[in-house]
């Protein structure tokens, strides 16, 4: 009987994709369900931090996170689990949607202050939150470019 060993960087990005998965459903779907709730999470802010305006972004935020990035990541999953060549593709779609949502949150952060009814104070703890969406999405983009492959190969 053959043992096969995955490669870390499967494990890493399974867990990049589950952990994003469970972050989204929690954030962003229950957002369009129940704002309030994902207020008091902290997964979303309050209107008092953004205003009306930042509400409404930030739950057309959560609908295109529902109805595209959360099926891009299960298929992802499904897709790396049984070793396909198309989640080659849309992990690649994942990971990239995972770089620009962080990039375009880091400088709306920057380019709101001081706008009226705009009060957010980013803490440290947004930069910690966003920063490896990008560091790992661009390890994750450089991975697939140069070794792809070895995520659906067979390992031996």
């Amino acid at each position: 009987m053959k043992k096969t060993n995955r490669p870390i960087a499967y494990w890493i990005i399974i867990i990049f994709l589950l952990l994003s998965l469970t972050i989204l459903l929690i954030g962003q779907t229950m957002a369009l369900i129940n704002y309030d709730f994902t207020v008091q999470l902290g997964l979303q802010e309050s209107i008092e931090d953004v205003g009306q305006f930042g509400i409404q972004l930030n739950r057309a935020f959560a609908v295109a996170d529902t109805i595209v990035y959360i099926p891009l990541i299960i298929v992802s999953i499904i897709g790396l689990v049984q070793k396909k060549h198309w989640s080659l593709y849309t992990t690649g779609a994942v990971i990239g949607i995972s770089i620009y949502w962080a990039t375009t949150i880091i400088f709306m952060l920057i380019f709101l202050t001081g706008v009226p009814d705009y009060h957010l104070d980013a803490g440290l703890e947004y930069w910690m939150f966003l920063m490896p969406f990008i560091i790992f999405g661009l390890w994750g983009l450089l991975y697939l470019i140069f070794k792809g492959e070895y995520l659906i190969t067979t390992w031996h």
